[in-house]
Order: C-alpha cells, then sequence, then structure tokens
C-alpha cells in the first residue's frame, strides 16, 4: 500500500483569532454605540455628582475637608463612591482609558472604510440588470424624443460624467455619476472626530491649567509647584478696573511681568486678549480691590509684618447713614462700621445683633472734640437691614429704608446696606484677646481706611500712611488699598486639534449637505426610457429624474404627486 502525503492545515484556519476578533469588534456598530453609551453615563455623572474643585485635588489638607462634607451628604455610600472615582469623573483611569478605547474605535472604523470607499469612487458600478430598474428606489420610466443621444446631451449639461456601458439589440445602457468626490466628505467628518476626541484627551493629559491671585508690586508667585529649569514667576505691575462716565465697568486689564530664567517679558492680559509667553497664555481672571498693604511694628521699632492683608472676599453688611441739622447741612454720609456684636442669648448667631457708636458734629464747624452720638444696632433682615437709632433721649426708632426720622435737632435717614470687606485675625499683634476684626471703609470723599477692633477698649482708625499707636506696644500704619489681578496661566496642547477639527466638521457637513454624490444607469430604447439611482437619503432624487424626464419633451414622465408643490 503506497501512502500519500496530504498537507497540514495552518494552525490558526477555523480557530480563534484575537486580532480578527478585536478588529472586527471596534468596528462594530452596536459596540460604538456601547462605548457611546457609557461616555454619555461618565458625563452625566461628572455633572449630577458633585465633583472636587481643581485647586483641591493637589491639597492633601482640602482634598479631606472637601471629601467629609461629601461624607455628609452621601453617607455610607460616599466611601465607595470615592473609591470609584465617582467626585473626580475626568481624572481617573476608567474614564481617560474610555476615551482612549473610543479614539481607537473611530480610527479603526475610519481605516476600514477607506479602501472601499476609495473603491466605490474610482471603480463604481457601471452595469445593473434589468430587473433593477423596476425595482430601484430611485427610479423613472418615461417617453421622450431624441433617444440616447439626447439623454446624454442632457446629462453632461447637468455636469454629469456619462459612459456608455454597452448595447444590447436596440437597447443603449448608460451610467452617469456627480460628485463622486463628495463620498469623500464622510472621512472629513470621521477625521474630525478623530481630531477632537485626540485633542480633548491631549488637554486632559497633557495640558495646564492654574489661577493664581497676584496684588500689585508684590514679589513675583510662582506658577508651578515643583522647581525646576522650567519655572515661571508672574508679577503684576498695574491692575486696571475700566469705567466710564456713568460708573460702569467696561473693561479689566492687568501689566504683567512673566520670568523664566535670564528670560522676562512684560505684556498687557486681558479676558479676551491673553499675553503669550513661553508657550502658556495667561488671560485676565478677575479683579480684586479688597487688599491692604498695613506695615505693623513693635515697641523697638522692629517690623513684625509688612505684606498685603488679603480680605479674600469676606463681607460684613452694613448701613449706609446720612445726618443731616436743620438747616439740612450734611454732618456725616457714609458706610458706618461695626464696633461690636451682641450675641443675644441663644448659643448661635440667628440672634446677633451688630452695634455701633455714631459720632457726628454738634453743628457744622464745630471743633472735632463737640460731638454728639447715636447708638445704632443693625441685624440682618429680608429686606435688607433692620436698622435701630437711639439719640440722647434714649428713645430707641427703627429707620426705614429711604425714610428720613428726626431726632432733636437733627435728621438721620438709612440710604440702604452696603457689603464692606471685612476679616476677623486670630494672630493679629497686639490684639487683646488675641484676635481682631479688620473692616475695610470709604470715606464721602473716596479716601480708604481701616476700622480695627479687638487691640484695645476703643476702636483704631487707620488712614492711608499714617502710623498709629493704640497704647498695645504696637504701631499700626496703613500704608494703601492695593488691586490684584486673578490670572488663569494656561496650555492646551490639544487647542490647534480641537480647531482643525471644527473646520473639517463643517466641510465635511458641507459636502454631505450641499453636494451629495449620484449615480444613475439609464436604459434607452426606442419605445421608453428607464432610469434608476442612487442618492443621498436627504435628496428626492426619483422625483428630480421624472423632471429630467419632462425637461426632454415627455408627456408621461411626471406623477400626479409630482405636480404638486
Amino acid at each position: 500500500m503506497t501512502a500519500r502525503s496530504e498537507p497540514l492545515a495552518p494552525a490558526m484556519r477555523g480557530g480563534f483569532d484575537p486580532l480578527r476578533f478585536t478588529w472586527q469588534l471596534l468596528c462594530n456598530v452596536k459596540f460604538a454605540l456601547f462605548l457611546v453609551g457609557l461616555a454619555g453615563i461618565a458625563g452625566m455623572i461628572g455633572v449630577v455628582v458633585p465633583q472636587m474643585p481643581i485647586p483641591m485635588r493637589g491639597n492633601p489638607a482640602a482634598r479631606q475637608a472637601w471629601l467629609e462634607l461629601q461624607h455628609n451628604d452621601f453617607g455610607a455610600f460616599a466611601t465607595p463612591m470615592e473609591r470609584l472615582g465617582l467626585f473626580e469623573v475626568f481624572y481617573t483611569p476608567w474614564f481617560n482609558g474610555l476615551w482612549f478605547v473610543i479614539i481607537i474605535a473611530v480610527t479603526v472604523c475610519t481605516v476600514s472604510r477607506l479602501r472601499p470607499t476609495i473603491r466605490s469612487v474610482r471603480q463604481p458600478v457601471r452595469d445593473v440588470g434589468d430587473r433593477y430598474f423596476t425595482t430601484a428606489h430611485h427610479r423613472a420610466d418615461f417617453t421622450h424624443p431624441g433617444g440616447a443621444e439626447a439623454v446624454v446631451a442632457a446629462l453632461r449639461g447637468r455636469r454629469y460624467r456619462v459612459e456608455t456601458t454597452r448595447t444590447a439589440g436596440d437597447a443603449v445602457y448608460l451610467f452617469a455619476e456627480r460628485f463622486s468626490w463628495s463620498q469623500y466628505g464622510t472621512f472629513a467628518s470621521h477625521l474630525a472626530l478623530l481630531l477632537l476626541l485626540v485633542g480633548g484627551l491631549l488637554t486632559r493629559l497633557a495640558g495646564f491649567d492654574k489661577t493664581l491671585v497676584i496684588a500689585e508690586n508684590t514679589p513675583a508667585a510662582r506658577v508651578f509647584d515643583d522647581p525646576g529649569p522650567g519655572q515661571m514667576f508672574i508679577s503684576v505691575l498695574d491692575s486696571h478696573r475700566g469705567i466710564d462716565g456713568g460708573g460702569n465697568i467696561v473693561d479689566y486689564r492687568s501689566v504683567i511681568e512673566v520670568r523664566r530664567g535670564d528670560e522676562t517679558k512684560v505684556c498687557t492680559t486681558t479676558v479676551n486678549d491673553p499675553c503669550a509667553a513661553f508657550g502658556y497664555r495667561i488671560h485676565q481672571a478677575a479683579f480684586f480691590n479688597d487688599l491692604a498693604r498695613l506695615r505693623i511694628t513693635d515697641a523697638g521699632n522692629r517690623v513684625v509684618f509688612d505684606d498685603v492683608l488679603d480680605f479674600e472676599n469676606r463681607t460684613t453688611a452694613v448701613p449706609l447713614l446720612k445726618v443731616t441739622d436743620a438747616a439740612g447741612i450734611v454732618l456725616f454720609e457714609q458706610d458706618l462700621p461695626q464696633m461690636g456684636t451682641n450675641t443675644g442669648s441663644s448659643p448661635g448667631p440667628e440672634d446677633d445683633v451688630a452695634i455701633a457708636a455714631l459720632a457726628v458734629p454738634r453743628a457744622a464747624g464745630a471743633a472735632p472734640e463737640d460731638v454728639v452720638t447715636f447708638g445704632v444696632s443693625w441685624r440682618g433682615a429680608d429686606e435688607g437691614l433692620r436698622v435701630v437709632i437711639s439719640g440722647e433721649d434714649g428713645n430707641p426708632r427703627t429707620l426705614q429704608p429711604g425714610s428720613p426720622t428726626r431726632l432733636g435737632g437733627y435728621i438721620v435717614t438709612y440710604e440702604g446696606a452696603r457689603a464692606i470687606p471685612a476679616v476677623r485675625i486670630d494672630d493679629m499683634p497686639g490684639a487683646a484677646g488675641g484676635s481682631a476684626t479688620v473692616q475695610m471703609l470709604t470715606t464721602k470723599s473716596g479716601t480708604p481706611y481701616l476700622f480695627i477692633t479687638g487691640l484695645a477698649d476703643d476702636a483704631a482708625v487707620l488712614t492711608p500712611r499714617t502710623p498709629v499707636d493704640p497704647g498695645t506696644g504696637y504701631t499700626y500704619t496703613f500704608e494703601e488699598r492695593v488691586e490684584a489681578s486673578g490670572v488663569s496661566v494656561r496650555r492646551d496642547p490639544g487647542d490647534l486639534f480641537i480647531w482643525i477639527a471644527v473646520g473639517l466638521a463643517t466641510i465635511g457637513l458641507g459636502i454631505t449637505f450641499y453636494v451629495p454624490r449620484r449615480r444613475l444607469w439609464v436604459k434607452v430604447t426606442p419605445s421608453r426610457t428607464q432610469m434608476a439611482g442612487v442618492a443621498e437619503r436627504t435628496t428626492r432624487f426619483g422625483r428630480e429624474l421624472r423632471q429630467f424626464g419632462a425637461s426632454l419633451g415627455s408627456r408621461d414622465a411626471l406623477l400626479a404627486e409630482d405636480l404638486e408643490r
């Protein structure tokens, strides 16, 4: 017996091919919808669930304090939510991984469609069977004079590329095509989506965004937490708030100095016109005028504090009062600072009442020590503040906003509530109880001054550049009111990709809607002409073909529905 050898089959034939399976999975429409659904759910979670503020992510103490607040809100669910990253959705590995998988899926889908699309454009089906002329979705059947020559001439007049594919007896078969290149528009749309995803990922992984609050003429602030040769320092030379004649704020801008190593750049930045320096863009993000330069020296004239006091946007509500004498001469018209607090009987602040003493000249031109004093108290109310005043007779009266109230020979008007910068400082040098409260107000003429309580029995009033010794062993000098700018330092390597994506998406959609591809097959016989075509779903190609027949002189091409509007 003679043995006959047979070729061995490849080991993988008929088996599982992981590469092919992965490729087919990434091209699967259902899998794509699944990925988009997951991304939508993740985005919804990031919107509905509170997300940790970016500045707190790099501060362990602030991060822990914020998470403690979430434990109060979500209870037992807070711990598993934290472990899953639901408080930082857009910074979790699983969200970035999902984003990366979507990018790969879009890339594979685009590449897989490249060869079929090119083949469809360069090698379209030029010949169809006779049955197609009666079953196609877009078709027309009519008689007309002129034969095939008239059809070819009319199609070329409409910018179709026409060729005769075959003849069979007295039948002539034609293939016509217009805007074949428009099918490449889908790649513009796919590429736009891909670049948009890549740009977003680059922004997330390699982008930088940090906001700094920098006062005028203070030491430069460093941009990066870690030192290194690429460290940048930014100082604000001038922070400006533009105000028009009507008192309306019209713009914010800052003159800044950016330094990196031995290189320095000075430029002006606004909200919409950032300063570009060393690969970063620096925007004006905010404006602050609630800072005060304070200098404190001890009994030996040694400086214990010489820096900018930041009120950190903390304010307190005080009444704006106007006092006139019987002749209508204004004796006082400005905000009244809070001098103390009556804490009431409850341990909470719900019954706290602010108290102050209002001292005004007894008459216009009176000596500084010749004053009349009113007791004033106020607390928050629905309409603003509920203000009570008592004169020398000790009889309290409630002031109504805008309504003058007579007290003896004086008329007092509560003109409204104002929010002024106010902050409590727990380690103020010279404070009797270790803490003092600083308020910053302005006089009627617009001159700023500091009102400090807690240093001694009487409050200290600090006018600009005037040293004050309240008897605490320290001298306090309010140098000036300081303006500051919030500047946003950004680097976004993905913005170029995103702008290109927007342009490509516009081009792709424009091609899709305004130059749709049309393919047309025609069978012309001496008795009838049959047309069948393929076009985008947005076109009414069948009606267009019947109207084409009518333009050739056919009387039976149009249907009743074509004659309607």
